[in-house]
């Protein structure tokens, strides 16, 4: 009898152990971008609805129709500058003119807001929340959206999230955790080109003798 209540106990035990270390979230990755992204673990991947889309999930928010999307686009334009110049080019290339282009896919949008230095994964990006009618997903509805638009290592990465107008406020939180967890392959080390001395703009440069000795020089550039 004893042992009866022993094997009991570690049933129930094994039971409570696989129920806590149930995951609430998703981590998917795409095979061949490499983004990685995570959603809540009751949210489901639909069909996506561009060519450029990679990823659609929806939440269950019954007429909110609460959804995310990812998007990658080839940009090469900016793979001739460097690194530190990133920031730069968000502010030029995903700015006020490049939301006005993006939302026109949607009827009548409507700007509450656009911001630069915002980040998504490794990538400086612009930040947009606009209103706008769609009929995607879902019936045709007013809906509020929030979108961040990053380049890095010469893709354009995209993250769109929205919802009826009227539930914006109430998954703005999630789409921003959605946001929060974009994280893509690392393509540049911090100090690509080494961490050096500027050593041109000092008066003593050292120079190396032929003979192994070394000698200081003094000379301006």
């Amino acid at each position: 009898m004893r042992l009866f209540y022993i094997f009991i106990f570690c049933f129930a035990f094994t039971l409570a152990s696989a129920h806590s270390a149930k995951a609430d979230v998703y981590v998917w990755q795409d095979a061949q971008t490499g983004l990685v992204l995570s959603y809540p673990d009751t949210w489901s991947i639909v069909s996506n609805n561009s060519p450029d889309d990679i990823l659609t999930i929806h939440a269950p928010s019954g007429r909110a129709h609460a959804m995310c999307r990812a998007r990658v686009r080839n940009d090469e334009r900016f793979l001739i500058y460097p690194t530190r110049f990133s920031e730069s080019v968000q502010e030029v290339a995903y700015n006020t003119q490049f939301w006005d282009y993006y939302f026109r896919e949607f009827t009548g949008p409507d700007f509450k807001l656009i911001k630069n230095g915002s980040g998504l994964g490794r990538a400086f990006a612009g930040y947009a929340i606009a209103e706008y009618t769609s009929a995607v997903p879902g019936p045709e509805m007013m809906r509020r959206g929030l979108a961040f638009a990053g380049n890095y290592n010469g893709q354009l990465f995209i993250l769109e999230c929205s919802s009826h107008k009227d539930a914006f406020g109430e998954w703005k939180g999630p789409f921003l955790s959605v946001a929060d967890s974009v994280e893509m392959p690392k393509a540049y080390h911090e100090f690509m080109t080494g961490d050096y001395r500027n050593f041109l703009n000092e008066n003593n440069v050292p120079l190396l003798r032929f003979k192994g000795t070394t000698s200081t020089q003094r000379k301006k550039y």
